[in-house]
């Protein structure tokens, strides 16, 4: 039994030292509504911004049905984005404040549940469980559902048997609520059985797992702490795959041992440590230090969730553990119980990883970059290449595909039907050598090119190709900024490719992370054309902060390639030539999946996917000319289409 009169003698736990039971875990789950509501009104947060930055984002790479919600939220809240900000805000503080008050705590809990769940989807994309690019390092499932987990354990309920001592699992605070003692020891058994799951996705089981995610949580964090993430993530280089084993079996270990063990506080303590453990490293203290994040994240709850079902009165050598008393009762619905938080992790470490290939290394930020423009696509059958040099390009890609005669017109969806496919160069004639240069290196690099769905031909449907034109307007009208290379340059954007080629790539690695991931106001690399009259950007280039095919939410029409053949210098960190790499000063390694919206007028339109670096060039003087990229050497001749 669990209950005793209170003759017997029971010490008393560390739990009940510290003073743990519903009251005061109520009052901490109101601090961090409050705390959750107060960070709705940073000034970076508080703007129109909000719904792209926050919401929109969260429908990247979700099913159809979860990400057309979270975008019709998105365009309803856009409207008054700033006037809904104070509103999430005021209502979160409000349920934060009412938990402080005995008598209010039931209406609070009810509001913070429905209010959870609504946060759950819409706010975090139901911890983008559903998309696989996501990790307990870095917070999944998601907060807020744990916020909602807690509060049902912590539901105020009459007392009974005040006369009694509780023991075990029933003299905790949780043991106190709805769920009793087992049940809450079951919910914590879950926690840590979906937690193994997640450990097991293809995303995390890959060499440079750890240290590419603690590379992105270290972004736009102090310097002293974002030395510490980027140290700790240097040590588990090529580890990721071990590292991802040993926690989910450590998940399973915290899942299961409060179950069958006399002495549960043990693998408690484990968890609280280890979800600590994620809050202080992946979770980067919920981005708090960057004035950054909407929440603290999951660390911090889930370590009250810990001290919720710690016994506060140790159980008795005579009392049955949690397992065999549910044996006792549901004898076959334990066993299947214990059977799925084995082998459900095991089922989905079966499923293949994604190439390690697409994994940056952690040591040099330049191969989270992309390298210079191939020649066309082998994935878009149809598409006609014209001008100087790029005609050559299409009929080697058509010799090497044996795909160029296809029933459907990729080359017209990828640009949305906006582009004559009889495109042709209008500009003043390049030099000789500069033509040789741009056709020798695009077909060199177009050597290494590898799509992600190298046969991608589905129509798009009617809402793709909406979503689509939306995304290429949202993007091409947040980079309008950086026509400029000074103003790139000095909004945090490098050159990691030669800046002696004519086509340079630039990064910004403070945006290379999860949640900024297809985001038109961060986005994560531009490309610029020098031309002899200036430079000019030609595209917006988004990228995977790490391992794992990109996510596709309007279908063919945006697809992502990585390019597998290139060289990155140890010491400057820049892609500089081609496989096999010098020993000892060059290290080879694919880049992650990319994809590119080009800001000047090449064959196939704004989502093309890689037309030749000497197109790029031709495509940015005829963007020159028309005045839609400014130039800094000296005045154009006139276009001949113009003429």
């Amino acid at each position: 039994m669990e209950v005793h009169t209170h003759s017997d003698e029971a010490p008393r736990s560390l739990a009940a030292r510290l003073h743990v039971n519903q009251r005061t875990l109520q009052i901490a789950l109101g601090v961090i509504w409050i705390l959750d509501g107060l960070l709705k009104f940073q000034p970076h947060l508080f703007r129109p911004s909000f719904v792209s930055n926050v919401i929109r984002p969260m429908a990247v790479g979700q099913p159809t049905l979860i990400a057309s919600t979270i975008n019709h939220l998105a365009n309803f809240l856009s409207h008054e984005a700033t006037m809904w900000v104070a509103v999430f805000g005021l209502i979160e503080i409000g349920i934060g404040v009412a938990m402080l008050f005995r008598r209010a705590v039931k209406p609070a809990l009810v509001i913070s549940f429905i209010w959870g769940i609504g946060i759950a989807l819409f706010g975090e994309g139901l911890g983008m469980v559903l998309t696989g690019d996501t990790s307990p390092l870095q917070g999944a499932p998601g907060a807020v559902c744990f916020y909602v987990l807690l509060g049902v354990m912590v539901w105020p309920r009459r007392e009974e048997d005040r006369g009694a001592i509780r023991t075990g699992a029933a003299s905790s605070a949780a043991g106190r609520g709805v769920f009793g003692g087992t049940g809450a020891l079951l919910a914590w058994a879950a926690i840590w059985a979906f937690e193994a799951i997640i450990w097991m996705f293809p995303f995390n089981r890959t060499g440079d797992s750890i240290s590419n995610q603690m590379a992105a949580t270290a972004s736009g964090e102090p310097g002293w702490y974002a030395h510490f993430l980027h140290s700790f993530g240097q040590a588990f280089t090529g580890a990721g795959v071990w590292v991802a084993v040993i926690l989910a079996t450590a998940s399973i270990v915290i899942a299961l041992g409060p179950l069958v063990s006399r002495r549960p506080q043990i693998f408690i303590w484990l968890g609280i440590g280890l979800a600590l453990g994620y809050w202080i490293t992946g979770e980067g203290l919920g981005e708090l230090l960057t004035f950054g994040g909407t929440d603290p994240n999951n660390g911090p709850i889930v370590a009250l969730i810990g001290l919720a079902v710690l016994p506060m009165v140790p159980a008795r050598e005579s009392e049955p553990t949690p397992a065999s008393r549910l044996v006792t009762i549901h004898p076959l619905a334990a066993v299947f119980s214990v059977i799925a938080i084995v082998l459900v992790p095991l089922a989905v470490a079966v499923v293949p990883t994604a190439s390690s290939d697409a994994a940056p290394s952690p040591t040099t930020p330049a191969l989270a970059a992309s390298s210079t423009p191939s020649a066309s696509s082998t994935s878009m059958p149809g598409m006609s290449m014209s001008g100087s040099g790029a005609a050559a390009a299409t009929k080697k890609k058509g010799s090497t595909s044996g795909k160029s005669a296809h029933s459907m017109n990729m080359a017209a969806m990828a640009g949305l039907g906006v582009t004559d496919t009889d495109w042709k160069y209008t500009g003043p004639a390049l030099p000789a050598a500069e033509v040789h240069q741009l056709l020798t290196v695009g077909a060199t690099t177009d050597a290494g090119h590898k799509m992600q769905t190298p046969n991608c031909n589905t129509a798009p449907t009617s809402q793709q190709i909406l979503g689509a034109t939306q995304y290429i307007q949202a993007t091409s009208s947040a980079v309008a900024k950086y026509k400029n290379l000074s103003a790139a340059t000095a909004a945090g954007y490098f050159p990691i490719t030669n800046t002696s080629y004519p086509v340079v790539h630039y990064l910004n690695p403070a945006y290379m992370d999860t949640k900024d991931l297809m985001n038109p106001n961060t986005v994560d690399s531009l490309v610029y054309a020098t031309t002899p009259y200036g430079p000019v950007l030609v595209a917006a280039m988004y990228l995977m902060p790490g391992p794992g095919n990109g996510p596709m939410p309007y279908g063919c029409l945006v697809q992502w390639h990585a390019h597998t053949n290139l060289c990155t210098n140890d010491r400057t960190g820049q892609i500089d030539g081609f496989t096999p790499c010098p020993p000892g000063t060059s290290h080879d390694g694919p880049t992650p999946m990319m994809t590119h919206v080009w800001q000047v007028p090449v064959a196939g339109g704004p989502l093309a996917i890689d037309p030749s670096d000497l197109q790029v060039v031709e495509a940015a003087i005829m963007a020159q000319q028309e005045g839609l990229a400014p130039t800094t050497t000296g005045a154009l001749p006139p276009s001949s289409a113009s003429t």
